[in-house]
C-alpha cells in the first residue's frame, strides 16, 4: 500500500513541478484569452483553471454547482490581492440563456481585464471584488453550439419527449405568470415545473442569498444578447422600485458611454413598460433578495458591417463586440462604485429568504486526494 502510495506522492511531484513552471512561464509571458471563435465548455473551464493557477493571489475559482449532465458550474470570485475582507460585490452571470453565445466571451473578457489587465483597471477592485460565473449553462450552450443553435434552455428532461426549462422564467417572482408558454414543457418559455427547479438557477439564487447575508451585495448584473439595451427591475410589476432614479442613471452612464467610445446606441428601461410583465427572472429575483441595484445588459449582436446577427455574429466580431460590452460592464462598475463607497450604508431588506433546496456543490477535494496532497506537503517541506 505504501508503494503504491509513494509512487501517487512522486506522480504528484512532478505534475506540480511541471505546473509550477509552467505557470511561471505564463506569468513572464501574460495569459491569452482567444477570442478568435466562440470557445467551448472546455476552452472556458481551461482557461478559467489556468488562469487561478497563474494568479492566485487575485482569483479564486470555485466550482459552485453541476448541472443535470454533471458539468462544473464555476465561479470566479476575483480582487486586488489586499487581503481585506467584507468587500461588497459585484456579482456577473452570464449565458442563462444557451444561444447568446456573446455573453461568456464578454464575460471572459471581463475577468482578463479584472486580472490579467489588472494595472489598467485596478480601480475597480479597490474597495470592491467581483465574483463572476462566465457560464450560468453549460448543458444548453454545449447543445446550442452543437446540435441545436437557437437553443435556449436548460437540457433536463421534462417528459413526452420535451426538454428544458428556461432559466430566466425559473425564479420565484411572479413565477409561471404572464402568459400561456410559461406552462408549456416543450416551449422556450417554459417556466420549469417549480420554482428553482434548475440547479443553475438555485445555484445563482444561492449566490445571491449569500451575499446578502454578509452584506456585501451591492449590483448583479446578467449578460444576455442582442436588443442593445439596459433594463432593469421590475420586469414582473409596471410599478416603479423604491430607488428607480439611480437604476435610470446608470443606466443612462452606461448608454452615454457606449454610444462615446463605439456609437452604438443603447435603450435604457424598467424592462415591464418595454415589453410587458411577466415573472420569474433573475433580475427581479437579485432586488427582493436584497441587492440595491440589478441590471440586465443587452449587448449589441451588431457586426462592424452594420449587420444585426443577433445571437450568432461572425467569429472576426467577437472581440470587437466583447470589447464594447466591456466599456459597458466597466461603465456599470464606476458608476455603482461611485453611488455605493464603503462609507454609504446599505439596509438589507430581503423580502425572500433562501428555501431549504440549496444547489448542491463540490467545495472540496476527494479523501485521496487530500491524503495525496498532504503526503506532498509533508514531503517537500
Amino acid at each position: 500500500m505504501w508503494k503504491i502510495l509513494c509512487g501517487i506522492v512522486v506522480l504528484v511531484t512532478i505534475l506540480v513541478n511541471q505546473l509550477a513552471e509552467a505557470r511561471g512561464v505564463r506569468r513572464r509571458r501574460g495569459l491569452t484569452l482567444q477570442l478568435d471563435n466562440y470557445l467551448s465548455y472546455d476552452g472556458i473551464m481551461q482557461y478559467l483553471d489556468e488562469l487561478a493557477l497563474s494568479h492566485s493571489s487575485r482569483v479564486t475559482l470555485k466550482d459552485v454547482g453541476r448541472t443535470y449532465e454533471n458539468r462544473a458550474l464555476k465561479m470566479a470570485m476575483i480582487t486586488n490581492g489586499d487581503g481585506r475582507p467584507g468587500k461588497r460585490v459585484i456579482f456577473l452571470d452570464a449565458a442563462l440563456h444557451s444561444r447568446e453565445w456573446m455573453t461568456p466571451a464578454a464575460a471572459l473578457l471581463t475577468i482578463h481585464k479584472l486580472v490579467v489587465e489588472f494595472a489598467e483597471n485596478s480601480d475597480l477592485l479597490t474597495d470592491y471584488d467581483w465574483h463572476i460565473m462566465p457560464l450560468a449553462n453549460p448543458d444548453g450552450y454545449e447543445y446550442s453550439r452543437n446540435t441545436e443553435r437557437y437553443w435556449r434552455n436548460t437540457r433536463t428532461p421534462n417528459g413526452g419527449n420535451c426538454f428544458g426549462t428556461n432559466l430566466n422564467r425559473n425564479f420565484a417572482v411572479d413565477w409561471n405568470v404572464g402568459f400561456p408558454e410559461l406552462k408549456d414543457p416543450c416551449d422556450e418559455n417554459y417556466a420549469g415545473s417549480s420554482p428553482f427547479s434548475e440547479v443553475e438557477a438555485r445555484t445563482v439564487r444561492d449566490i445571491m442569498h449569500s451575499l446578502v447575508e454578509s452584506k456585501r451585495a451591492v449590483m448583479y448584473l446578467s449578460l444576455h444578447t442582442a436588443n442593445r439595451s439596459v433594463f432593469y427591475p421590475w420586469v414582473y410589476d409596471t410599478a416603479p422600485v423604491s430607488n428607480q432614479k439611480e437604476h435610470d442613471e446608470i443606466g443612462r452612464f452606461v448608454a452615454d458611454r457606449i454610444f462615446r467610445s463605439t456609437g452604438t446606441f443603447i435603450k435604457t428601461w424598467q424592462y415591464a413598460k418595454y415589453a410587458g410583465t411577466f415573472g420569474g427572472t433573475s433580475m427581479d429575483y437579485a432586488l427582493v433578495a436584497g441587492f440595491p441595484l440589478s441590471f440586465v445588459f443587452e449587448m449589441s449582436g451588431t457586426g462592424r458591417d452594420h449587420v444585426e446577427y443577433k445571437f450568432f455574429p461572425p467569429a472576426r466580431d467577437i472581440r470587437h463586440l466583447a470589447e464594447e460590452s466591456w466599456t459597458g460592464i466597466k461603465a456599470f462598475a464606476e458608476k455603482t462604485i461611485e453611488k455605493y463607497p464603503p462609507s454609504r450604508v446599505i439596509s438589507y431588506s430581503p423580502k425572500v429568504k433562501l428555501p431549504e433546496n440549496g444547489a448542491p456543490r463540490n467545495w472540496g477535494f476527494s479523501s485521496m486526494a487530500g491524503t495525496v496532497c498532504l503526503c506532498f506537503i509533508y514531503l517537500t517541506n
